[in-house]
């Protein structure tokens, strides 16, 4: 009986360490910036970009999201072999967010040229964009060649 009992505690035990392993987020970023920093200086408060060229399926993937209780950042780049969560990600997206400019008045056609541009994709057979603004507002940009 009492093995029984202890072979219990161990399958429940290993179970809780197996169930909260799976709930780290790495994609959290650490050193994350406050909501002014980034709405002032991104003028967004979540990207999630999805790209796909003629050669390769989601080929660049971008998400950034500032949230109350944590800011997530990923950011992959299959054509350059670049695969980068949490702070690191941060990091690399970054500047890129700060040079966009990006503004809930441009043009679908302004958005896409400007974040093409920003991450170095020359030609795409699909693209999709989902921008949070800073005063809630949320719009899709997206095009299929």
């Amino acid at each position: 009986m009492n093995n029984k009992k202890n072979f219990f505690y161990i399958v429940a035990f290993l179970s809780l360490v197996i169930v909260l392993g799976a709930c780290s987020d790495k994609d959290t970023v650490k050193n994350a910036p406050s909501n002014e920093e980034v709405q002032s200086e991104f003028g967004f408060r979540s990207f999630n970009l999805e790209v796909d060229t003629m050669k390769q399926k989601d080929a660049v993937e971008a998400s950034f999201d500032l949230d109350v209780s944590e800011t997530e950042a990923e950011y992959t780049d299959k054509l350059k072999d670049i695969k980068l969560s949490g702070d690191e990600a941060y990091t690399k997206l970054e500047p890129i967010f700060k040079d966009l400019g990006l503004t809930k008045d441009m043009t679908r056609e302004e958005v896409i040229e400007s974040v093409s541009k920003a991450f170095d994709i020359e030609d795409f057979a699909e693209f999709e964009l989902e921008i949070e603004f800073p005063d809630g507002t949320e719009q899709e940009y997206s095009e299929l060649k």
